[in-house]
């Protein structure tokens, strides 16, 4: 009997011992993408959501604007403080598609099913600005509200309650556009990107591809895309796309930069917000695949 209960005792103290080794080794961090040879970490911002439209973020309070429909089909859009992780919902306003925000202000432009309406968060009130005949697909804010219409042709721009029309995008039908550092107009339209230099009064081809288009804190203008996971970055110097790297896995869509130039996403596979902060551990990327069938992969590398 006393041989048993030494046996138990001593099985007790190695399972707890070897517990508390496991639970002292250091987890490895995940490396769920890649960029410039280094890995970043997701985190979930928002999910068991339907999400549509784009994402927006005030800079200067590090706060993500988005839209996302409950299981109840009942439409919101919400804002999600970064910095001190809390979520709410902007009031008297349900669905939004467009979004933007002047950076300067940290008012939002927010497009619904027809006109655009601007959002004060210092006073957290909603108002109506105009163009209440149009439906907005896609805005974008630089010194004054640029605009897309959905299933029409062009974008415009509206200050002080009137519309223009940019003349040299009017014969294209606009699926995204973003304005960079330079004031350069790049959008995509039937599956190829253009670029509508600033002070010209030609759009130019630019690259045949699809790709989601952003801007980051620097204005710098990035493509991302959607099927193989790459992320691309214009080098200004040689006018043509480096690659940054990848996202591991998913389809990401809507792309949009913070305060601090991290990456937040949509992954339209599993209806996720997420949010890539560096590691700094090492990592490669491989492709995989050819044509239209390429993939991104990531993976971490030893020092």
């Amino acid at each position: 009997m006393a041989d048993r209960k030494f046996k138990t005792k001593m099985k007790v103290i190695l399972l707890l011992s070897t517990l508390s080794g496991a639970l002292t080794v250091r987890r490895r961090p995940h490396c769920h993408a890649c960029f410039n040879g280094l890995c970043h970490s997701r985190s979930t911002v928002f999910n068991a959501h339907k999400f549509s439209g784009q994402l927006a973020v005030d800079r200067t309070a590090n706060i993500l604007y988005f839209h996302y429909q409950t299981n109840r089909s009942i439409d919101h859009t919400g804002a999600f403080d970064l910095n001190d992780i809390k979520f709410k919902d902007i009031p008297k306003i349900g669905f939004t598609f467009g979004r933007a925000v002047d950076q300067s202000t940290r008012e939002v432009f927010m497009s619904g099913t027809v006109g655009i309406h601007k959002y004060i968060p210092k006073t957290n009130t909603v108002k109506s600005i105009g163009l209440s005949d149009k439906t907005v697909w896609h805005l974008q804010y630089k010194d004054k509200i640029y605009y897309s219409e959905f299933k029409s042709k062009g974008i415009f721009t509206y200050e002080k309650n009137k519309l223009k029309s940019i003349n040299a995008v009017s014969n294209f039908y606009v699926d995204d556009f973003v304005i960079d550092k330079k004031n350069d107009i790049y959008f995509l339209s039937d599956s190829m990107i253009y670029r509508l230099k600033n002070g010209t009064k030609t759009a130019e081809f630019f690259i045949d591809e699809i790709f989601s288009l952003a801007t980051d804190k620097k204005g710098d203008v990035h493509f991302i895309q959607p099927g193989s996971r790459s992320v691309y970055i214009l080098d200004y110097n040689k006018d043509n796309l480096t690659e940054l790297g990848a996202i591991g896995k998913g389809t990401p869509f809507s792309v949009v930069f913070d305060a601090d130039n991290n990456m937040i996403y949509h992954d339209v596979d599993d209806e996720k917000l997420y949010y890539l902060m560096p590691n700094y551990s090492l990592c490669t990327v491989t492709t995989r695949g050819k044509g239209k069938n390429v993939k991104k992969f990531v993976s971490m590398r030893n020092k």
